[in-house]
Parts: structure tokens; sequence; C-alpha cells
């Protein structure tokens, strides 16, 4: 292992405004040196601790997802403002590849390098590391619109009218949804999740909480891949009744979602083998759209029980 030099986070900077589900995870923090439209003058550090753990006691693919949608959002929406922080940045879409697996403990940094800026869009690619090692990969698009223009549209959601009641749990069960009861770590600190086993995968629903949005208001992009990423390897557990691990995911967003009512995904398993299992999914909420993703699974046996 590499020698690493120590992160002093006091001199870097948690996002303002303050974004409810980074930090429930988090936090991430960030720091620009020199001009923010060059590769590498982006680093940003997630801290590893207990609570982002996997069912192996490794760093959670969902919390990987969130620091890669994370350091996608700040390399392409800075370079988009010049590093004033006057851009706010939407995810289109992102795909990451897991190259190894992170441990708790030592930090996550991201680094990234912008390759595009549009009048609209934003493009660019990083990597993620841990003392040393590289973890993932990421690339991605976003939108980037004024930081003004979209704080307006969040007080105008918060005027709105409340909705009617979101589900209840009793709803859940009645349609033969089970809570997932040994959720990993990361999966039980994000919220309570049902899920149901189906002829070609699963189906799972999770109730929406205020601490799942973003500073823009809607449900936070990370939050969404971090469910999604639970339902691909709930679905290829109980569709092959082996150890699943995400090797690859993409996503593509299609509609923001709200804290108001429950969100639900269909995972679909169209193939896999002896070690590979290939799946796809379509998150929404209230019948509209979120997220579409696909993801690549690696299949192990079960460790025995003694």
């Amino acid at each position: 292992m590499p020698d690493t030099v120590p992160i002093d986070l006091g001199h870097y900077s948690v996002f303002v405004p303050p974004d409810p589900f980074e930090n429930h995870v988090g936090p991430f923090y960030y720091r620009i040196t020199g001009d923010a439209r060059q590769a590498g003058s982006v680093h940003c550090v997630l801290p590893t601790h207990e609570r982002h753990g996997n069912y192996a006691g490794g760093v959670h693919g969902g919390i990987t997802l969130t620091f890669a949608d994370y350091a996608l959002c700040l390399v392409a929406g800075r370079a988009a403002d010049g590093g004033t922080n006057t851009s706010f940045a939407m995810t289109v879409s992102i795909a990451v590849e897991f190259l190894d697996a992170g441990r708790i403990g030592p930090p996550l940094e991201a680094t990234g390098e912008p390759l595009q800026v549009t009048g609209r869009m934003a493009f660019a690619r990083g990597t993620i590391t841990q003392e040393g090692r590289t973890v993932a990969l990421w690339s991605g698009v976003c939108r980037h619109v004024p930081r003004t223009k979209a704080m307006a549209r969040k007080d105008e959601a918060a005027s709105a009218p409340a909705p009617a009641a979101p589900q209840t749990v009793a709803h859940f069960v009645e349609g033969g949804f089970e809570l997932l009861s040994t959720a990993s770590v990361y999966s039980r600190h994000i919220g309570p999740s049902y899920a149901r086993k189906e002829a070609d995968g699963a189906s799972l629903v999770q109730p929406t909480l205020p601490h799942m949005c973003n500073s823009g208001g809607v449900l936070h992009g990370g939050y969404m891949m971090s469910f999604a990423d639970s339902a691909v390897t709930r679905a290829a557990g109980l569709t092959t009744g082996m150890a699943p691990s995400t090797v690859a995911f993409a996503a593509e967003f299609l509609s923001a979602g709200t804290s108001t009512t429950p969100i639900a995904t269909r995972v679909e398993v169209p193939r896999h083998g002896k070690s590979l299992a290939f799946m796809r999914g379509l998150l929404e909420q209230d019948g509209r759209k979120l997220l579409s993703y696909s993801a690549t699974i690696k299949l192990r046996p079960r460790a025995r029980q003694r």
C-alpha cells in the first residue's frame, strides 16, 4: 500500500446551501485549487464510517454512487460557472465502474476532468480512490442552471398546497411486501424499505423523508441511486441464491421526485450465469418515471453458516 498524506479537512468546504441527503449520509467535502475549468482542480473527500457499511463490512455501493454523483456535480458545475458556485448542477446521466472494494475507515477521494461545457450541459469524468487504490471510475452529464433559478423553484414548491397523505406501511404489507430487516447498515441508515420477490427479479418500495432531498428540495440523485443499487443486489440475491456485488451501474434521470410519497422500483434480471447477472429497472413515484438504470452484478457463493 503506498504511503498517503493525511487530509486536513480544515482546508476543505462543505456544500452551501446545505444539502439534506449529503448531510445525512456524509458529510462530503471539496476543495478547488486553481482554475475550476481545468482537470484535477476539484478534489472531493468522503470520510468513511460504520454507517456506510455493506453486508461484508466494506463500503456500500450506494454511498460510492452518491460520492460519484457528488464529484460529477462539483467538477461539471464548477467548470460551468468558473468556480463561483452560481450554477446548480443536476445529473442527467451517470455511469460508474467499480474496480475495487472500499474499506471502512480511510477516506474516499475523487478528482475529475471537465470534458465539455455548453450553454445548458456539462460533461465530466473522474476517479474515486482510497489510499492510492482506484476504487471506481465515473463519467456523466449534468444540466446546469442559475442557482437563483433553482432556489426559486424550491421556494415555489414549498409554498404549494400539501399533498395527500402518503401510503402507509400496512399498504405495503397487504401488497405482499416484506420489511427488509436484514438490510445493510447503509440501507438502514437511509430508511426502511420493503421487498417482494417476482418471477424474474424483485419489486421494492420505500417511504420518502425530507433527509432524502437535495438542496433544491427534490429527491437527491445519490439517494435514488442508493435505493436502486440496493434493489439490484436484492433482486440478484433472490433470483440466484448467491451473494451479489455491483461491478457496473448506469442511470438516466428522467424526472424530479418529492419527499411526500413512496418511491417504487421493479428490477428485472434479463440474464444471469454462474458469476454475473445483468439487471435493469425503473424507479417511479406516483406513476411518474424518475430513474432508468441498469447494472452488472458479480455473483459469489454465499458463506456457509456454522
